[in-house]
């Protein structure tokens, strides 16, 4: 292994948001999942779980949560139901985080022709996310409520080794934090 082909991996890897529907085999993301699985945690007790969603159950998950996003803009009442277990986000932002993001989402809603007005390219623009910017593959990862916050760390290097695996494959991915908990983040 040379030292340049895990440097082009890390520094390709970009999130991606419009996917072609070319299917990911099997043997490839078992693989991917594989190599990522060898990512350190404490004590090695690889606190993550993976689910993956592809072909008819990933349809079926996005009419559900898509569904229920725009049940959530006729009714934001309906939000109570989609609480947060956490705040991925801080409660009060400040500088230079509240710059870089405020730089980033202006950037994005520029380039998409999306101003602050304009709510129903907003709203299409957040079923992206549960479209999973049209992936044809889906994961979703979970860690068991009883590990403490460093399992946390453990999951990120679990997370990054998956992305830069994927890469390495000529893969793009997109990680984000879009759940049905975030439906209630994303009603107008």
């Amino acid at each position: 292994m040379t030292a340049s082909v895990v440097d082009a991996a890390i520094t390709s890897r970009m999130s991606v948001r419009a996917f072609t529907s070319q299917d990911v085999p099997r043997a490839t993301l078992e693989h991917i999942l594989e190599v990522a699985s060898r990512a350190p945690s404490g004590t090695n007790c690889q606190p993550w779980k993976v689910y993956v969603v592809q072909g008819v159950s990933r349809e079926t998950l996005v009419q559900q949560v898509c569904s229920v996003h725009d049940s959530l803009r006729a009714d934001p009442t309906l939000a109570t139901q989609y609480a947060e277990e956490y705040d991925y986000y801080p409660l009060k932002w400040v500088s230079p985080y509240i710059d870089r993001r405020r730089e980033n989402g202006w950037g994005l809603y520029g380039l998409l022709g999306i101003g602050k007005a304009d709510k129903d390219k907003m709203h299409a623009q957040h079923q992206a996310n549960f479209r999973f910017f049209d992936a044809p593959v889906g994961l979703f990862f979970t860690i068991d409520r009883v590990m403490g916050r460093g399992s946390l760390l453990d999951y990120g290097t679990f997370l990054q080794s998956i992305m830069v695996s994927a890469r390495g494959h000529g893969l793009d991915t997109c990680p984000q934090a879009a759940s049905p908990q975030a439906l209630a983040r994303a009603a107008p």
